[in-house]
């Protein structure tokens, strides 16, 4: 790491010309030179020096192999200052149309530079950048661990260390820039980048940082996200990524990463769609291999079975059983089960004849949701019927276009267009549409006062402030009375107490337990349905069995209450955890058994869940279990997810790869 972060010419970087750039000469009497990016088109007054290449890299080692401590030990091995610098050279702006062009800029624009999708005019010169050390910006959950770590692997009173967290920070450059550690959100940095956009630079945005790592990476994976752009559009010397999955979907994750890291010339939209992004799409070879090529000097990834250069294995933890359990339904449920799936069969048989399955996307997902559901309880999908207060949908858009009982903001500009709102009631009406935070059919869906929609647990999570944030979507601020429950369905409309059956699945699990219980051996339940956390607190409270609960509605202090009464409390024997809220880096080492109840679509999202118990500090034999009823969707989900992996690792071919979306539709629906 201390190798990246020196670069190959550290000696003569200040005056050798960064290989992107060339040098002109303006052939008149000032002697004028101007520099020119050849792969963008940026063009400066400024010296390109290689100094700008990128320093750093992405550090992708598996799952719980200490990414956290060794990235402590470079902050701690050199922990300079960066420089103070000026933000005063010339900018020249033309306006560019076809998506991925850039306009010529200054270098130093970096907000421009930040996002290939938008372009601004000539700005006015800002205030010089204070020389700042490290900053490391983390899931709102890791905050507390980052902080304990550091104070944990370093002498007391060596380092200050700040939390730049909560509504009343302070936001004066000379503050943050004299600590030597600054620990902060992704959140924060997204609104600190919206006030820094509109105002004079404050905050983060205020300070020339020496390094800025990013705990869970692809937290900024989508480019054309505020997150992703906020990342790039801060100052450093040095940059790095820790995550365990640089790729979660598409090869477009990885673009935003080299974007944030500086990595010349793929930090380049244009260029990487050409020459990476448009050939994979397309199944030529040509695109992963250089992916391949391009990643290797910049990324180390090691898994739990990596070996030294002696062959011994760098890590030894206790073992680990990996195992799946098959549940049969009942024949009641397998009655509901399958009158659920020929209804379901025939919609999607129609959008098959039509030619329409990418077309109705969402709706087919909402058909797979309830079909997941059900093999977990048919109660998940049982007696949906909408809430009181909103059962009338056109209700509900006159009281949006009306501004509800209050504007957003006072600002009756503010509110949605009236096409806008009647295509949100179209939809509700038809149960269609997907999160755009976790990109799942809804799951307790809210609707903001700018009319998106939102699971619940997505929007609660993305806020600093558990009682108020900002709209993900469109960024205007409300407060959680604002939220309304989407019209689709109250939890659940039968009294579940009273007419309480258990499914197939919840009994595999209490037996489970149960055998667990003399012992006192901790565990972790996972779903990805708060609705089924719900109904499982009924049988465990039922059965005598001690529980706690993490999901994505809790604030940070409610989080760290939980993980330390699960870690300490003897009596707790079960933590009923969301995967949303347990796949970023929480170390629950204190449980050595995890039963996912139910298939996540993304293989590598399950898995950042259970490595949360097998890492380093696990001094017991792990047992792991997943839940998968037989005959349903969720044992064809298992070969989706197998194609899922060939596609990560490049195995598919060109053919496989341009059907694959409709292919796996179809396999789920034989």
């Amino acid at each position: 790491m201390l190798q990246l972060e020196k670069g190959s010419c550290s000696q003569d970087a200040a005056t050798t010309l960064h290989p992107c750039w060339e040098a002109y000469k303006l052939d008149d009497k000032r002697e004028f030179v101007l520099y020119l990016n050849v792969f963008s088109g940026d063009a400066t007054t400024e010296f390109p020096s290689t100094l700008q290449l990128s320093r750093g890299g992405i550090l992708a080692d598996a799952m719980g192999l200490g990414k956290t401590i060794m990235t402590i030990s470079l902050l701690l091995s050199d922990s300079s200052k960066g420089r103070v610098t000026t933000q005063h050279s010339t900018q020249i702006s033309g306006e560019a149309s076809g998506l991925g062009e850039t306009p010529i800029q200054s270098l130093d624009s970096v907000k421009n530079l930040a996002s290939p999708f938008s372009f601004s005019k000539l700005r006015k010169p800002k205030a010089p950048l204070i020389g700042g050390g490290n900053l490391v910006i983390c899931p709102m959950t890791l905050l507390s661990q980052w902080k304990a770590e550091i104070e944990a692997h370093t002498k007391p009173d060596s380092l200050n260390i700040y939390v730049h967290y909560g509504q009343s920070r302070p936001k004066e450059a000379s503050f943050i820039g004299q600590n030597d550690i600054v620990l902060t959100t992704y959140g924060v940095m997204a609104s600190e980048f919206s006030t820094e956009s509109s105002t004079e630079n404050g905050g983060l945005y205020s300070v020339h940082w020496f390094r800025i790592v990013l705990d869970e990476a692809h937290m900024i994976k989508s480019s054309k996200s505020l997150i992703s752009q906020a990342a790039a559009a801060l100052t450093a010397d040095r940059r790095w990524c820790l995550t365990g999955t640089p790729i979660q979907n598409n090869l477009e994750d990885l673009y935003s990463l080299f974007r944030f890291l500086k990595v010349e010339p793929w930090r380049n939209w244009a260029l990487w769609n050409k020459l990476v992004q448009k050939p994979f799409e397309e199944g030529d070879e040509r695109g992963l291999k250089l992916v391949q090529t391009i990643l290797k000097p910049v990324m180390l990834r090691r898994t739990k079975h990596s070996t030294d250069k002696e062959g011994r294995p760098i890590l030894t933890l206790p073992p680990a059983n990996i195992e799946v359990k098959y549940c049969d339904l009942s024949e009641s449920e397998k009655d509901f089960y399958e009158a659920l799936f020929r209804r379901s069969k025939v919609k999607f048989d129609q959008f098959v004849e039509q030619g329409k399955v990418l077309h109705n996307y969402a709706s087919i997902l909402e058909l797979l949701l309830r079909l997941r559901q059900c093999c977990d309880h048919p109660f998940l999908v049982m007696s949906r019927g909408d809430t009181q207060e909103f059962a009338d949908l056109n209700k509900l858009a006159k009281r949006f276009l009306h501004g509800g009982n209050s504007n957003v903001n006072g600002d009756s500009s503010s509110l949605p267009s009236k096409a806008y709102i009647e295509e949100v009631v179209q939809e509700l009406q038809k149960g269609e549409g997907e999160c755009p935070i976790c990109l799942e059919a809804f799951e307790d869906a809210v609707l903001t006062p700018c009319a998106h929609r939102l699971c619940r647990e997505c929007i609660l999570s993305s806020w600093q402030s558990p009682a108020a944030g900002l709209c993900p979507v469109c960024r205007k601020s409300m407060t959680k009375q604002d939220l309304i429950t989407a019209p689709t369905n109250s939890r659940f409309q039968v009294d579940v107490e009273k007419n309480w059956v258990e499914s197939s699945k919840i009994s595999f699990l209490l037996q489970e337990l149960e055998s667990l219980r003399s012992s006192g051996a901790k565990s972790i339940v996972f779903s990805q349905w708060t609705a089924f956390l719900d109904l499982l607190e009924i049988p465990l409270s039922r059965h005598g069995i001690s529980f706690t609960r993490l999901d994505g509605t809790l604030n940070l202090q409610q989080r760290e209450k939980v993980i330390r009464e699960f870690s300490e409390d003897k009596r707790i024997l079960v933590l009923l955890m969301s995967l949303k809220a347990g796949g970023v880096g929480i170390n629950l080492t204190a449980a050595s058994n995890a039963f996912v109840m139910d298939p996540w679509w993304n293989p590598a999202v399950e898995e950042q869940a259970v490595m949360r118990i097998h890492r380093i500090g696990q001094m017991k034999s792990v047992s792991i279990k997943r839940f998968i009823v037989k005959g349903t969707v969720e044992e064809r989900m298992e070969a989706v997810q197998a194609r899922k992996q060939r596609m990560i690792s490049g195995a598919l071919t060109d053919q496989e790869f341009r059907t694959a979306r409709l292919e796996e539709l179809k396999m789920l629906f034989s």
